[in-house]
């Protein structure tokens, strides 16, 4: 082992923590030291004899100081927070608790032992947004379509929680404001739990946001468009593309396209955690981060679920 790495530890071995692992293997301020799932099945995606192999997240804590936690949203608590107690730093996958109170209870954790804790929003890794949010003052309207084919495999939580959780994380990046009204409207049709939702944020001064996520569309869709004096933007969040339409004073219109290569947001966001756990970043979703896009989605589904 090399000291002067971080000791990495992977819990939660399905489909997106296999990913986890192999971007933490291609980082080379890493060493992977841990890997763990309770099916010891899934443990096998890995030989080297050096990483140890357990099925309980509690035996690997002398030998990480940084984890990534990707298992079911109702295990995240209990889970995330025997390592905060333990001083060790945290990125966990979205959405980042069942309750309210248990996010704040981790973001107090962490807070009080100085852990680095990181929320897989993975949006915020796209470049067009990361564009975006550089040149962005004071959008007015913002529009919001994510649709994905249905996939039986993240069906633990609602729609709102599963995928309209990154717009609202976003959404309240760029809008600085305070929310005073929701409206909103949602279906069950596939799942016990809600498959579409429509969301229609007012903040103060005027400001809005009208988000859709559906989970059983024919095709896969991730658009964002933002309406601001004089000025127009539009993200496509698949195709790695913002759009920028601006007027001049002369009435005309100026078009710019900025056009990015495929990304991997999914390696992004570990650079970004592990360079915060060295001190030469700061993290792009922070627990806190986290907590406001929870609180917001929470709202959503108690107002859909009561009609």
């Amino acid at each position: 082992m090399v000291s002067n790495k971080i000791r990495v530890g992977v819990v939660g071995l399905g489909y997106l923590g296999k990913f986890h692992l192999e971007k933490y293997q291609m980082n080379k301020l890493v060493d992977v030291t841990s890997i763990v799932d309770t099916d010891l099945k899934n443990l096998d995606c890995i030989s080297s004899k050096h990483v140890f192999k357990t099925d309980s997240f509690k035996k690997i804590i002398e030998k990480v100081d940084a984890v990534s936690i990707v298992t079911p949203t109702v295990t995240h608590f209990q889970i995330a927070k025997f390592f905060l107690e333990n001083k060790v730093n945290v990125l966990l996958e979205k959405p980042m608790t069942k309750t309210l109170s248990e996010a704040r209870t981790l973001n107090n954790i962490a807070k009080k032992n100085k852990c680095i804790f990181q929320i897989g929003h993975l949006e915020q890794f796209n470049p067009a947004i990361r564009k975006l949010k550089s040149q962005l003052e004071n959008p007015e309207f913002i529009e919001v379509h994510r649709l994905c084919k249905f996939n039986p495999r993240a069906t633990d939580v609602d729609v709102v929680l599963d995928l309209m959780i990154h717009d609202i994380d976003i959404v309240l990046s760029l809008v600085k404001k305070n929310i005073k009204k929701i409206s909103v409207s949602g279906k069950k049709v596939i799942t016990s739990l809600i498959d579409i939702a429509n969301v229609r944020l007012e903040f103060d001064d005027n400001v809005v946001a009208n988000l859709t996520a559906s989970r059983i569309s024919t095709k896969n869709e991730r658009k964002m468009r933002l309406f601001l004096k004089n000025a127009y933007y539009s993200v496509d969040f698949i195709d790695n593309e913002l759009k920028k339409l601006k007027k001049n004073k002369n009435d005309t219109f100026k078009t710019t396209c900025y056009k990015y290569e495929k990304t991997d947001s999914l390696n992004e966001e570990i650079k970004n955690f592990i360079n915060t756990c060295y001190g030469k970043e700061k993290s792009m979703t922070t627990g806190e981060c986290g907590l406001k896009a929870l609180a917001v989605a929470k709202k959503i589904t108690k107002s859909i679920t009561k009609k």
